[in-house]
């Protein structure tokens, strides 16, 4: 079976880099391979590439330059702005507020301050997947350093109340960091940072058609954080080491290409989402996670009653679909979802989701495809 038969509804999980993504970093490798932090000609080349694509980048988020650093990707983002803002606290006194269905970085970053001694607040969410900003309001407390609720989820694509927690952390302490992984937002959302009073972010270029590897921490110029990396005086004398300058020029190309192709690649996406959604609520006794609240247009999380989700995923790859179970972090995991479980979501139907998602390369007729692909591999499984 060639890549063109094989229907590919994993994007949430990573894209296929662009062409002009690949170009860009092909040429960057060619023609500015020089080490950035140098003082020579070719070395001033790879600098120039790298502030102008930050430049761009900033733009994009209605950021600063300087509120941009690039890193190896959103895990890296993540757990710097965690875990670096507590590492000279040695009282133990800051608390860190995230919620049950965070993105496995963030999660897995807030256990390791847990060990260290710190204190970590889990909000819940409620059945459609909706964080509580109420549970934050109750049990909000002086001590609070960050707070970290991501745009959107990367298993249901349900969208969170982004602008009334950041309005609501802003009344009670402007000194509190807030955070949001927007890893899978930034697919198919366009974000100002500012405007949705994000104070710090994650992004990883893989997402939208970029190379895995590279990504962006963003950090509002109000805050300030200790290095992560220790050693040369690279990004702003935030991140040592030496700079992969042309991963940042294709996050750039991709970015670039994505920002001015968003609204027709959204409706495509959209239309085919729905489409697909809709056949299989006709044809199957299933139900679609989150589908009574916001969502980003490209994730769909399903629940195919009385089947089991690894399973299915093998026999829908027979069958020429690939999907996943939920996030590709924690791919291989055979417990149930944690963003699941947090939904409250029955135990008899918990370990029968599975998550399809759509992206920059789909077609006009794949939600279609997808659906009969989806029907059939049932039909044949009954």
């Amino acid at each position: 079976m060639n890549n063109e038969e094989y229907l590919y509804l994993d994007h949430a999980a990573t894209t296929l880099m662009r062409e002009e993504a690949f170009e860009a970093f092909k040429k960057t490798e060619i023609d500015a391979y020089a080490n950035s932090s140098g003082g020579h000609a070719l070395s001033r080349k790879a600098k120039n590439i790298l502030e102008d694509c930050r430049d761009y980048i900033a733009s994009c988020f209605g950021a600063a330059p300087n509120e941009i650093t690039f890193t190896s990707g959103g895990t890296e983002s993540d757990n710097w702005i965690i875990k670096s803002i507590y590492s000279e606290n040695k009282s133990k006194q800051g608390k860190l507020v995230t919620s049950k269905i965070e993105h496995e970085a963030v999660l897995s970053s807030a256990e390791w301050l847990q060990s260290k001694g710190y204190d970590v607040e889990y909000l819940s969410c409620n059945k459609n997947g909706v964080i509580d900003l109420e549970e934050l309001k109750s049990n909000w407390s002086s001590n609070i350093s960050l707070v970290s609720i991501m745009y959107a989820n990367n298993e249901t694509g349900v969208i969170q109340p982004i602008q009334e927690f950041s309005k609501y952390i802003k009344q009670k302490d402007r000194k509190v960091i807030f955070h949001s992984d927007v890893v899978q937002a930034v697919s198919t959302e366009k974000l100002d940072f500012h405007k949705l009073g994000i104070d710090s972010a994650a992004i990883s270029a893989h997402k939208i058609g970029g190379p895995k590897g590279i990504g962006v921490m963003f950090l509002s110029s109000k805050f300030k954080i200790p290095s992560f990396f220790h050693g040369g005086k690279q990004e702003l004398e935030r991140r040592a080491g030496t700079v992969n300058v042309s991963g940042v020029a294709a996050l750039s190309a991709a970015l670039d290409v994505q920002q001015r192709n968003l609204e027709i690649e959204k409706t495509i996406i959209n239309n085919e989402r729905n489409i697909f959604e809709e056949k299989l609520k006709q044809s199957l006794d299933v139900e679609v996670v989150g589908q009574n609240t916001q969502r980003l247009c490209h994730i769909s999380n399903i629940q195919f009653k009385n089947f089991n989700s690894e399973t299915l995923m093998i026999a829908f790859d027979l069958n020429g679909l690939g999907v996943s179970r939920g996030s590709a972090c924690a791919s291989g995991a055979q417990k149930p979802s944690h963003v699941l479980v947090a939904m409250n979501i029955p135990q008899k139907h918990i370990n029968s989701h599975l998550r399809f998602s759509f992206g920059w390369t789909t077609k006009t007729g794949d939600g279609l495809r997808a659906a009969d692909k989806v029907i059939k591999t049932i039909k044949e499984m009954n």
